[in-house]
C-alpha cells in the first residue's frame, strides 16, 4: 500500500490515467463488441477510445491484454489522434495477436493487416496496405481501378519506433526493431526495407 501511494504521490498522472482507463473499460465493450462487432479478447486497457471504422463485410480480431493510449495524455510522447482501426473492404483483416500496445495512430486495412504477439507499436504509426488511390495521375481522383494493395505482416515481440509508418505489403520477422521515424517499405524479396 505504502507503494502505491508513493507512486501517486510522484507520478500523479498515471493514477488519473489508470482511474479512466478503469471508467473505459465498459464504454470499450459496449462500442467494440457490441456496436462494432470487433471480436476483443480478455484483459484488455483502453486510455480513451479509439476509432473504429469497420466495414460489414470485414472482420476485426483483438488478441488478450491488448493495450491502446488514445488519449493525448496517457503517453509521454503525446498522441496526435486517437487510435484509428479502419477496415476499408469487404473481406478485409485486422488480425491483432496477444500482449499487443498501440499508442494513437492508424490501421487501415483492404485486404489484410496481421500483428503478433508482443507487439509494441509506438505512439503515432500508420500501417497500411492500400495505396488507396490508383497511380497514374489521370485516374488517382476518382479512379478506383488498378488500386495497388498488398497485405502486410508484423511477427511477434516486434518494436515499432514512434512515428514509423508502413506501407503495403511489408513482412516483418519475429524480435525485430524498427527505429522510430522510419518509412518502411516492402522489398523485393518479400521481407522490409527502411527508407
Amino acid at each position: 500500500m505504502r507503494e502505491l501511494i508513493k507512486k501517486t504521490v510522484d507520478t500523479p498522472w498515471k493514477a488519473f490515467g489508470e482511474i479512466a482507463m478503469f471508467l473505459f473499460k465498459i464504454s470499450a465493450f459496449v462500442s467494440f463488441v457490441i456496436i462494432k462487432k470487433v471480436q476483443l479478447g480478455q484483459g484488455h486497457k483502453f486510455y480513451g477510445l479509439p476509432k473504429i471504422l469497420r466495414h460489414r463485410g470485414s472482420v476485426i480480431e483483438i488478441g488478450d491484454n491488448f493495450e491502446n493510449r488514445n488519449r493525448w495524455d496517457s503517453n509521454p510522447l503525446g498522441i496526435n489522434h486517437p487510435t484509428i482501426f479502419c477496415t476499408w473492404l469487404k473481406g478485409a483483416k485486422i488480425l491483432i495477436g496477444d500482449d499487443v500496445g498501440i499508442s494513437g495512430g492508424s490501421i487501415v486495412a483492404s485486404k489484410r493487416i496481421e500483428i503478433g504477439d508482443g507487439t509494441l507499436i509506438g505512439a503515432n504509426c500508420t500501417i497500411i496496405d492500400t495505396d488507396f488511390h490508383p497511380i497514374t495521375s489521370k485516374a488517382r481522383r476518382y479512379g478506383q481501378e488498378a488500386i495497388k494493395s498488398n497485405p502486410v505482416k508484423i511477427g511477434k515481440n516486434v518494436f515499432i519506433g514512434m512515428d514509423t509508418t508502413m506501407l503495403k505489403g511489408v513482412i516483418i520477422p519475429d524480435d525485430t526493431v524498427i527505429p522510430a521515424g522510419s518509412t518502411v517499405v516492402a522489398s523485393k524479396n518479400g521481407g522490409y526495407r527502411l527508407r
